[in-house]
């Protein structure tokens, strides 16, 4: 069984390389997705409920900028499964500054755990994306909503994950000055 401090080591690692890799893939899926030319928002691609609003930009790209928009979604995995690890190894080793059974340290634990799901969400979220990329003209545009429905849970998910990652921090250097 592994002691505290290689459990603690394991955590930091996982949360290193989750962000190093986050770091490399971003910029090649925004890259992707700049050369693609997909012109849809943000708020009425991923937010907006919206097929017919997707469709109307597949119809404005080449085959071969869906090619590149595809590409970006795929490589978009990477860095889902990055900021999954970074999250739930981060949420770990800040919930490891609470006090053992506290009502904090049990929502840390939660916390790491939703870091996991915004990731399977955003995973979800591709699916469809993917889907209604691979037939750019003829996807039925009901699969907008579950697109948008998983996109939504992603963003939740992330925001919350992400202040607590914060919160967590923030308290965990004013516990050290006081200390």
């Amino acid at each position: 069984m592994k002691t505290l401090y290689e459990r603690m080591k394991t955590l930091r690692n996982l949360a290193i390389i989750g962000a190093i890799i986050a770091i490399i893939v971003m910029p090649i899926v925004l890259v992707l997705l700049e050369m693609s030319n997909f012109s849809g928002t943000l708020e009425k691609t991923q937010l907006g409920f919206n097929g017919a609003y997707i469709k109307s930009k597949f119809e404005l790209m080449s085959n071969y900028e869906i090619f590149l928009f595809i590409l970006a979604n795929i490589f978009d995995y990477l860095f889902m499964f990055a900021y999954g690890a970074f999250f739930f190894s981060t949420a770990l080793l800040l919930t490891r500054n609470f006090a053992r059974d506290s009502i904090w340290s049990k929502i840390g634990y939660c916390i790491a755990i939703l870091g996991i799901i915004s990731a399977c969400c955003d995973g979800l979220e591709n699916v469809f994306l993917l889907s209604m990329a691979s037939d750019s003209i003829g996807f039925p545009i009901w699969l907008g909503i579950p697109h948008s429905c998983f996109a939504f849970a992603k963003f939740t998910l992330m925001y919350i994950v992400f202040g607590w990652l914060i919160i967590s921090f923030v308290s965990r250097l004013v516990l050290r000055k006081q200390e």
